[in-house]
């Protein structure tokens, strides 16, 4: 099983995002899984101009030459595509942003419609699993309805109130949401399917007393880095 993943987070490396990242990759991997991973802020990749000729002038194929070029090939050969965004100012980070416009050639310009809604068929017949891996700092679901949007059909990850990753470790919720982060990894990496149940607890709801500590916590924080006068 083929797994190709995109970091999207700025803050790379040091960033919560890509430590979740880190957590899913490492479990596919244990479990067989042939994993591949880019910072996507590393890449060379230019914006979409809506010219259209990926479309009608070069079927398939974009006007610019950059990254792109290699990714497209990767994101067709691949069987689960990864995806792991901050959620900055209630949207996706705009380097996915742009990744995400880039991949209009794998579309055909056609209108089709898929269970009520307009969309465009495939240019290509594989099938490849998507995963959404989406971090946030507000500590409600609802900071989450952007990636929904955008990636529907996917495995989605949510992490609202990233920061307890490492600093709410030790509770029991955050333990169980590693775990469950974990399990949905070896199962994907194994061919298998996430079923209803473990679908549900990807995303992350925090009970009201844990969510009343955080927004205590967070505000104490501030409030040391807030100049005074």
């Amino acid at each position: 099983m083929k797994i190709f993943a995109f970091s999207c987070s700025p803050r790379k490396q040091h960033g919560v995002t890509d430590s979740l990242l880190n957590i899913f990759l490492e479990s596919a991997e244990a479990a067989g899984a042939e994993v591949t991973k880019h910072y996507l802020t590393d890449l060379n990749i230019n914006g979409c101009k809506g010219c259209f000729s990926c479309w009608w002038g070069t079927p398939g194929k974009c006007i610019h030459s950059d990254d792109m070029d290699w990714i497209i090939p990767a994101i067709l050969d691949t069987d689960i595509l990864v995806y792991a965004t901050p959620v900055y100012h209630d949207n996706i980070i705009h380097y996915l942003q742009r990744l995400r416009e880039r991949t209009l050639p794998l579309a055909l310009p056609e209108f089709i419609v898929n269970k009520g809604e307009t969309t465009h068929p495939g240019r290509y017949s594989r099938k490849r699993k998507q995963v959404i891996i989406a971090t946030a700092g507000f500590p409600e679901s609802s900071a989450f309805e952007v990636t929904e949007r955008l990636f529907q059909g996917a495995t989605h990850i949510h992490l609202p109130s990233s920061v307890m990753i490492e600093h709410g470790k030790e509770l029991p919720i955050i333990q169980g949401f590693i775990q469950d982060v974990k399990t949905a990894a070896r199962k994907l990496a194994m061919g298998e399917d996430i079923d209803e149940s473990l679908g549900s607890r990807l995303k992350l709801v925090y009970p009201p007393e844990v969510k009343e500590i955080i927004i205590k916590q967070h505000n104490e924080m501030s409030a040391k880095y807030t100049p005074s006068g």
